[in-house]
């Protein structure tokens, strides 16, 4: 009798593992949905500081914005959420990746691809050989406003959207 009980559980379990919940909303791995595709607007030539107005020390970021995001992904963290983009450099050898805010406007966090372009020599190469990752770290009280992440390129924009 015990070992058709186990033998039962055994295979419901195994069962119960085919459940298709992967587009599922209560499934924490799509919190945020798929990101997709968005215009980009104009970008000014104006550097902004990376501090806030009114600091004594205001540092300016002289990186520029990569080629193209490819990849967004927000992912849910005990402390809020990551978000993950994958960009495309116009030239090998970009580095001291970021993903810069500008700020959160009608609950639309937007964040900026910046890296710093190399000196010297630059090799085009291939599209993986170009590629770069970047993450940013958003804190559950500030999660509460946001409902959707924005991820600026210089060609391009993706978004994701609760």
């Amino acid at each position: 009798m015990l070992r058709i009980t186990f033998m039962t559980t055994a295979v419901l379990l195994t069962l119960s593992g085919c459940a298709r919940i992967a587009d599922n909303r209560i499934n924490p791995f799509n919190w945020f949905g798929n990101s997709q595709s968005a215009p980009v607007a104009a970008q000014t030539g104006e550097l902004r500081p990376l501090t806030p107005p009114g600091a004594r020390t205001q540092i300016i970021d002289g990186r520029a914005l990569v080629q193209s995001v490819t990849d967004l992904d927000v992912d849910r963290s005990p402390t809020g959420a990551i978000v993950r983009a994958t960009g495309v450099a116009p030239t090998q050898g970009y580095f001291n990746a970021q993903l810069v805010s500008s700020g959160v406007s009608n609950g639309v966090l937007t964040l900026q691809f910046r890296a710093q372009v190399p000196a010297g020599f630059q090799a085009e190469g291939t599209a993986r050989s170009r590629q770069i990752d970047a993450a940013y770290v958003i804190d559950a009280a500030d999660l509460s406003g946001i409902r959707s992440v924005r991820v600026e390129a210089a060609g391009n924009a993706r978004s994701a959207a609760r």
